[in-house]
């Protein structure tokens, strides 16, 4: 029994003289959890977790048959006074996968299963003594996070650039694929409404002849400029293929009016000749 007293009086100095110095330590934990039984993640001593500290904690469901893990990143937010968590890499996020949530400012392990699972939790503990660090020290695994087959990102990408704009995605050369799919907001329909207000054929002439390109449509400079969005572009150009096509069926109305007027004035020749 003394030994065993004397063993947690050496552990606990030698955990205070190493959180006081700095550095890495490792531990792990186990944690018996469901989608309702969620166990708060403490260090190996049973405490909650230094909010000078990083916490890089890997997961484990083992023996049910899937492939299950996760390794998430863990740290506080001075300014919020908030724990933060961010997951590096999932390899699911459902039934027995293990996970991690912040709830009521408190860092849980659990499963989204109604079964209980055990959690092996495998955590790295960076002693850094400072209230505001960042876990921006793991480098990319910060940035780029997997969850089952998804790679995502959370900030601007930038490939042949290393100046990314606003743009989620800045690519300085040419991009090769099958299909391209852009989400729109609206389309140009409006273009058959009864309400549509279409331009007359002099007023198309006038707009090209005073600005040297269609209404709506961007001109060569702005063009060169600043490029086109593809899918803006796409609605635009619709739009003006959807006035052709209003334009075109007017015209075949004039057409078959003008073929009628000359079809009778045809007749009335015919029966003026007959008459003679």
């Amino acid at each position: 029994m003394k030994k065993n007293f004397l063993f947690i009086i050496v552990l606990l100095i030698a955990q205070n003289i190493f959180s006081q110095t700095g550095g890495r330590r490792f531990f792990n934990k186990s944690f018996y959890v469901n989608n309702v039984t969620l166990l708060e993640l403490t260090d190996d001593l049973g405490q909650s977790l230094n909010t000078n500290n990083i916490y890089k904690v890997q997961l484990v469901v083992t023996g049910t048959g899937t492939k299950t893990g996760a390794e998430y990143l863990v740290w506080n937010d001075v300014t919020t006074a908030s724990w933060q968590i961010r997951a590096v890499t999932l390899s699911g996020n459902s039934s027995n996968h293990p996970l991690l949530i912040v709830e009521n400012n408190i860092v849980k392990v659990y499963t989204k299963h109604t079964s209980k699972y055990t959690v092996f939790a495998f955590i790295e503990e960076i002693i850094s003594n400072e209230d505001d660090v960042q876990p921006s020290i793991f480098g990319a695994a910060y940035h780029w996070q997997r969850d089952g087959t998804f790679l995502f990102y959370g900030g601007n990408v930038g490939i042949g650039t290393t100046v990314p704009t606003a743009n989620k995605l800045d690519v300085k050369g040419t991009i090769h694929s099958q299909e391209v799919k852009v989400d729109m907001d609206n389309w140009s329909d409006f273009v058959f409404k009864k309400e549509y207000n279409l331009p007359t054929l002099k007023e198309v002439e006038k707009h090209i002849a005073e600005k040297g390109h269609l209404e709506n449509i961007p001109s060569e400079e702005e063009v060169l400029k600043d490029g086109i969005n593809l899918g803006e572009m796409n609605s635009k150009l619709l739009q003006k293929i959807e006035e052709l096509t209003l334009y075109a069926i007017e015209q075949q109305k004039n057409s078959e009016k003008l073929i009628k007027i000359i079809e009778e004035q045809n007749k009335r020749l015919e029966v003026l000749e007959s008459a003679k």
